[in-house]
């Protein structure tokens, strides 16, 4: 899966040929809101705003998707799958906008602490509602959950491959997983049942997180023991929008990963649920990766700001691998094509 380039593109004013495949990052502040673009269709993993602060989120999510589809009118305005990772605001606020205005055929997303806003828009909009949860997941060790993306490309091109694991996870009493023991207490937030997902396109992997935390990291490890080349991928969209708790350096060693994007806010804002009040992305996860081999070297290292700690000025990192953030660059588009060769514009 290896040896694979890719494309970082801060402007799309381009189609995606034949046997392309884009991933745009959406800047929406500090939240997620990723759009995978094919030939005939669409992928989106999470569609959240910024906490106290949605107005800017909306707006940005808003004139992103209206300026796509409208390059995009082939596409009718139509996103294919919706996966939620987790019921948590920052993930799941927009999907009343997005629902409204684009027209869902699925939703894919976990039973735990569903809200309101996710079965309503559902419901309102005649959405077909799916739930991965952990008695699914075992039954479908260790391949995963695939969801079927064959119609979103052109005939005779490369197909993709969506993969889905975690969900919910069954951690009711203390139990060991090889080795390792998971209180109920781990699992109780909503990040530690977050979704992974791993998209193949051609020769190119990337993988998802969600909000999974060091807890949920070492569940899923631990329990995919036998099979971690599953997660030996080329792309990291980096865990809980750079958090400290939401990468590890062994999960980065088995992963080994050329490239990350972090979706995170505007250092500006003091509001809370903001970047600032986070304190996100960590320098600590920022240095990490910054140092980790596997990473590609940039052409020109360039400056960023990262955090020490929540509420506090941010410091700068001279950035050397290719690693981004939709705080630093706004949105954020990656161009791939099957053989992994690349081209930017």
């Amino acid at each position: 899966m290896k040896q694979v380039l890719f494309t970082i593109l801060l402007v799309f004013a381009f189609h995606v040929k034949a046997d392309d495949f884009k991933a745009h990052f959406i800047d929406v502040s500090q939240a997620d809101a990723t759009l995978l673009e094919f030939s005939k269709g669409v992928v989106m993993i999470d569609v959240g705003g910024e906490l106290k602060n949605i107005k800017p989120s909306r707006a940005a999510l808003n004139d992103y998707l209206s300026k796509f589809y409208t390059r995009r009118a082939d596409l009718k305005k139509t996103i294919d799958v919706l996966i939620i990772t987790h019921n948590h605001y920052d993930h799941i606020s927009l999907i009343a906008d997005l629902s409204k205005k684009y027209t869902i055929k699925r939703i894919i997303t976990t039973k735990f602490k569903l809200t309101k806003e996710v079965e309503k828009a559902a419901k309102n909009e005649k959405i077909k509602l799916e739930f991965i949860d952990y008695r699914m997941m075992d039954s479908l060790m260790p391949k995963g959950y695939e969801v079927n993306l064959k119609n979103l490309v052109t005939a005779g091109t490369t197909i993709p491959k969506l993969l889905l694991y975690s969900g919910e996870i069954s951690v009711k009493t203390k139990h060991t997983v090889n080795g390792h023991s998971f209180p109920p207490s781990d699992f109780s937030s909503p990040n530690n049942n977050s979704i992974v997902s791993k998209l193949i396109y051609g020769k190119t992997s990337m993988l998802f997180t969600g909000d999974l935390e060091v807890e949920g990291i070492e569940y899923l490890t631990a329990k995919y023991h036998n099979n971690l080349s599953l997660f030996d991928v080329d792309f990291y969209h980096v865990g809980h929008h750079g958090a400290e708790n939401g990468t590890t350096k062994a999960f980065l060693d088995i992963m080994s990963p050329k490239i990350a994007v972090i979706s995170a806010g505007d250092s500006t804002n003091r509001n809370g649920g903001s970047a600032w009040d986070h304190g996100h992305p960590r320098k600590a996860i920022v240095a990490l990766l910054n140092e980790h081999a596997s990473f590609t070297n940039r052409n020109q290292p360039m400056q960023v700001h990262a955090y020490s700690r929540q509420e506090t000025i941010p410091e700068t990192i001279d950035l050397k691998k290719e690693i981004y953030c939709t705080c630093w660059t706004g949105n954020i588009v990656m161009l791939v094509d099957s053989t992994g060769k690349y081209t930017i514009q």
